[in-house]
């Protein structure tokens, strides 16, 4: 029975932080950076858990109860534990090849203590081999940096969430701190160096700088441009998180008024330190600091409900590999490592297609920031009426019908907590989205298409395919967020005097296929079709909405959309309008782009047959900017997946 209420229990309390976390989501959106990200409470875990492939933060349920943290002591945790993460997405390499950054002080300081152990004959002591202490020494360096990057993320939180400068909030973090061992008395057990690093953050906690002791001169009795040196320190870190700054600007700073302290205390600690054959012998070396160093980490894994340094390690390294994955997502592909030569492709095919991928790299990662985007918004808050509040304005159907309670309270002369009033509240709207979008590219590929005309149409044709790719992607890796299933399909048609399917709605899963078709679709357009019948393309287009997917399509259920590239005007327009119309009956939507030289005969057809006699025009004319095509045709598609994400 006891098993059943807790799990009872369990239950209730992670439905209860997962509604608290939806109202929340717009304040984490705007200090993460990031509207994606998802919050996911966990009952199995005592440490939070970032899983940047998946987007989500999963949080220790467990500890949180076991802790009694209040709404307001959650989200200082989950503020904490990602207050770097929007620089962590910003600069990630910057962050892994830190320790490549800081080689110049590393080396300086692994020689500095090979001199002292050559100095003392040990050099040949299997203790004391370079290898030992140049990971030691880097170590060192890189926990300095880890602890500022601590004190950075507390103020921080700070800066951007001023109610945990209240007393009584900010008494919190420092009970939470205490019982991580971030306690004054726990730095003055520690060596010189190591002491001063850890300052810092104890600084910000208690307000009193520990006396470090043994040193020639205590960095925090110094001053720096007439200020206190931890004042200056800690203005110019909240200077550089108010400029929205990160590692790039911290670095430079530690180096310059941080690390000399740091490598004073240390060589002072060298200086002082008695070397000693390690054969045989318990004495105080550099091993044994190294030691030291690793059970404070040991501690601070069962403590503290953070990322360890580690930890954050193992994140950058995924985030890194995520951001590699997506740039590269059809690398192999394009660079003709893969033999396609089944699927009808050559390798002149392939490099063919790898410039024009290249050509538009610029164009495709904008639109990757516009997918990240869109996926965000997906989950949106909108202001809710609600009634039988016991704040707001009065409501009048409430006041009647708690008018007993009303009464009662009259003669005890309090009305409190009386729920007559209403107000508007933030509710998470989660939007119905389609379980398939399907995008038809129909492309004139008449003998008027000239080399401009066919270089600027391959161009759109790369990106906006590509593009779709990563849409997918990111769909594919936000599917829980998003509460659903959604695929993106895309299809090319080729006209002129006949019509024929280049590229297939393809299962995602038939990865060479697909992206064999893509390569196809750029490729294979030559200006060999003789006229420019699109009527009969677009006429196959409609034939192929089943019944069933009618239904769809007028439910919401599904999107299709169709997109036609054009050098002029359709050898038949009235077959082609009547296309056209009986397509947006269907609830398919669909455009058409001109580009090239017109006579004003043939845009008076084209004007007939897309934009004459319709709610809204169909039409694009580009003329002779064709270059401008490509951003065209993804501002239009972005719309489109706008429209139907945020409607």
């Amino acid at each position: 029975m006891f098993d059943f209420d807790e799990k009872t229990l369990i239950e209730e309390s992670k439905r209860h932080l997962e509604e608290f976390l939806q109202k929340e989501q717009r304040s984490l959106a705007t200090f993460t950076g990031d509207s994606s990200l998802m919050y996911i409470p966990d009952p199995r875990l005592s440490r939070f858990i970032l899983n940047p492939s998946k987007g989500v933060l999963y949080l220790p349920l467990q500890s949180f109860l076991d802790e009694k943290l209040d709404e307001n002591q959650i989200m200082w945790h989950i503020y904490y534990e990602l207050a770097l993460y929007p620089d962590w997405k910003k600069q990630t390499k910057k962050y892994l090849n830190r320790s490549e950054d800081w080689q110049k002080e590393i080396d300086r300081m692994t020689s500095y203590i090979l001199a002292k152990i050559k100095k003392e004959g040990l050099e040949k002591d299997g203790a004391y081999q370079p290898k030992i202490i140049l990971n030691y020494v880097r170590k060192e360096i890189l926990d300095l940096l880890y602890m500022i990057d601590r004190q950075t993320s507390f103020l921080r939180v700070l800066q951007m969430c001023p109610i945990y400068r209240d007393e009584e909030n900010f008494k919190k973090i420092v009970l939470y701190m205490r019982r991580t061992g971030k306690t004054i008395e726990s730095v003055l057990k520690m060596p010189r160096h190591r002491a001063f690093a850890n300052s810092f953050l104890v600084i910000e906690l208690y307000e009193i700088a520990p006396k470090i002791e043994g040193c020639i001169q205590n960095p925090f009795d110094r001053q720096i441009l007439n200020q206190p040196f931890f004042d200056f320190i800690r203005y110019q870190l909240v200077r550089q998180i108010n400029n929205d700054q990160g590692i790039v600007e911290r670095d430079p700073f530690i180096r310059s008024f941080i690390f000399p302290d740091f490598e004073r205390l240390w060589k002072q600690e060298i200086d002082e330190m008695a070397f000693y054959k390690s054969k045989g012998q318990k004495k105080e070396q550099i091993k044994g600091n190294k030691d030291s160093f690793e059970q404070s980490k040991a501690d601070e894994v069962v403590n503290s409900l953070e990322s360890t340094q580690e930890e954050e390690k193992k994140i950058l390294e995924e985030m890194l590999d995520q951001q590699d994955q997506i740039i590269g997502n059809v690398q192999n592909i394009i660079q003709g490592k893969l033999d396609l030569t089944p699927y009808g492709i050559s390798q002149e095919d392939q490099e063919l297609f790898q410039f024009y991928s290249n050509k538009m790299k610029s164009e495709r990662e904008q639109m990757r920031q516009f997918w990240k985007k869109l996926i965000g918004d997906a989950k949106k808050e909108i202001s809710v009426k609600k009634d039988a509040q016991i704040k707001g304005k009065l409501d009048i159907d409430s006041f009647i019908n708690s008018y007993p309670d009303f009464v009662e309270a009259e003669k005890k002369g309090s009305y409190r907590n009386l729920p007559i009033f209403n107000r508007y509240l933030l509710e998470t709207q989660t939007d119905i989205l389609p379980e398939r979008i399907e995008i038809s590219f129909v492309i004139d590929n008449s003998g008027s298409m000239n080399a401009s005309k066919i270089e600027s149409a391959r161009k759109a044709l790369a990106v906006t395919l590509l593009s779709i790719d990563d849409f997918n992607q990111y769909l594919k890796s936000n599917a829980e967020q998003l509460n659903q299933k959604i695929e993106v399909l895309s299809e090319t048609w080729f006209f002129g005097s006949k019509y024929y399917n280049v590229k297939k709605f393809n299962d995602k899963n038939l990865k060479e296929k697909e992206n064999s078709d893509i390569i196809r679709s750029i490729v294979k357009l030559d200006a060999q079709d003789g006229a420019t019948d699109d009527a009969s393309c677009l006429r196959e287009i409609l034939s192929g909405i089943t019944p069933n997917q009618e239904r769809e399509l007028k439910k919401g259920k599904q999107i299709k959309i169709v997109f036609e590239i054009t050098d002029g005007a359709s050898s038949f327009p009235g077959s082609a309008k009547e296309t056209v119309q009986e397509l947006l009956s269907k609830n398919v939507e669909i455009y058409a782009f001109q580009i090239g030289e017109n006579s004003k005969t043939n845009e008076k057809i084209f004007n007939f047959v897309w934009n004459e006699g319709y709610k809204q025009p169909h039409g694009v004319m580009i003329g002779e900017q064709v270059e401008k095509l490509p951003k065209e045709l993804l501002k239009a598609v972005g719309e489109n997946m706008k429209s139907i994400f945020n409607n």
